[in-house]
């Protein structure tokens, strides 16, 4: 992997200024792309690649930030910064597409990655889903995924839905609410909890399953590490596997139970800790957004060898999880990064302890704080958020979703 995104600047507004001036279609399209500004780091680039490349950009009006001692010869390789309007960058593609020096294998994921900034933006060719209930297409649209915990010990909520009943009413209103996906978890990954049987996450959430999946319209996800545990809550009515492990808990059976069942999978990033453990001895990131790139391609190719469909897969940074207070905060700033594999974004961002760090512990504070950061996260294109309060989550993301229109 040597490119992936940073950041896109995009002026709606001028794009609708646009249409109300009566533009043609085509006229709006070529001129949109102009008022687009994408930003992208290249990895591990040799010298002389970098100087061709810092060339091709000049000639066209665009830019390449390079150390300064790539000019001089005095360091081999050097990471960079790339940056221009989409029909710049597709030049510069173009151009770098049979030169040596590796500049041809990067204008393959440029191009990638310049497909990628067309489908959050244009909405065209858009990702779809299969599920048991309705199809989930990744066209622009935020979906919300309801937290149902089905547990007595999780951070937020532990102890309030423990038994069948209160279980099976909170997923009804969570659907009312404003949910499109309920997320059901039959064990806590709050920091330091401890792991639990598969036979008694099974017997927690699978009754729920059952029972929503019969009276509700919307997905079910099967928030587990577990392949034992997804594949019954999968007969039993789930429709997508939601693993905080990202396949470090059990690669081979969980990926036997995607294949077997083509369910969909959100592979989430936690540095292949576990919750007990996972905020202990934490190291830096150098790069975070590269080195958590890195680990899904390389999970996602393992995929492939086992013979599992990659296009159902949903990727999740992980917030929350090996993660420092600042480097939540990076990725929150950051996190458009991850559409650069070119696969549908989740966030989890929902209570977690960064957002207290700021709002505090009161409970108005911290939703404020949350529909901040759900409404910040739609703003860059993230097209799951998974959350507590669903109601008030579901009236920002609608007011939001006018205001772009």
């Amino acid at each position: 992997m040597k490119a992936y995104l940073v950041d896109i600047l995009d002026s709606h507004i001028a794009f609708n200024a646009l249409s109300s001036i009566g533009v043609s279609g085509t006229g709006k399209i070529i001129m949109g792309d102009k008022l687009k500004y994408i930003i992208i780091k290249l990895k591990n680039i040799n010298s002389t690649a970098l100087n061709i490349l810092k060339q091709e950009a000049l000639g066209i009006g665009a830019e390449l930030a390079n150390h300064r001692d790539v000019i001089t010869g005095k360091i081999a390789v050097s990471d960079s910064i790339l940056f221009g309007t989409p029909v710049q960058l597709r030049i510069i593609v173009k151009k770098i597409k049979s030169q040596q020096f590796g500049l041809s294998e990067l204008s393959a994921e440029l191009e990638n990655i310049l497909s990628e900034c067309d489908k959050s933006f244009k909405k065209s060719n858009p990702v779809t889903l299969k599920t048991k209930k309705n199809d989930i297409v990744f066209n622009g649209k935020t979906y919300i995924m309801g937290i149902l915990n089905v547990t007595p010990d999780s951070f937020s909520d532990g102890g309030k839905y423990s038994d069948y009943s209160s279980a099976v009413k909170r997923g009804i209103e969570i659907e009312k609410e404003g949910a499109d996906i309920i997320d059901i978890g039959g064990e806590s990954t709050r920091p330091s909890s401890s792991e639990v049987d598969s036979q008694t996450e099974i017997d927690r959430v699978c009754p729920v399953i059952e029972k929503l999946s019969k009276t509700t319209a919307v997905p079910i996800s099967i928030d587990t590490r577990k392949p034992a545990v997804a594949k019954e809550a999968l007969s039993a009515g789930a429709s997508i596997v939601n693993d905080v492990s990202g396949l470090s808990f059990d690669a081979e059976g969980m990926a036997k139970v995607l294949k077997d069942t083509g369910a969909s999978y959100i592979m989430m990033h936690s540095r292949e800790k576990s919750p007990k453990n996972m905020q202990k001895n934490l190291e830096p990131y150098g790069d975070i957004f590269y080195e958590i790139l890195s680990y899904f391609k390389s999970r996602i190719e393992y995929l492939e060898t086992k013979g599992y469909d990659t296009g159902n897969i949903i990727l999740d940074p992980g917030f929350g999880f090996a993660k420092s207070i600042d480097d939540n905060y990076n990725l929150s700033a950051g996190i458009i990064s991850f559409k650069s594999l070119g696969m549908p974004l989740m966030a989890g961002v929902s209570r977690k302890s960064f957002i207290k760090h700021i709002t505090g512990n009161n409970k108005s504070e911290i939703l404020s704080g949350n529909i901040a950061l759900a409404s910040y996260l739609k703003l860059k294109s993230v097209d799951i958020v998974r959350v507590h309060d669903v109601k008030q989550t579901s009236s920002a993301l609608s007011l939001l979703e006018r205001v772009t229109a």
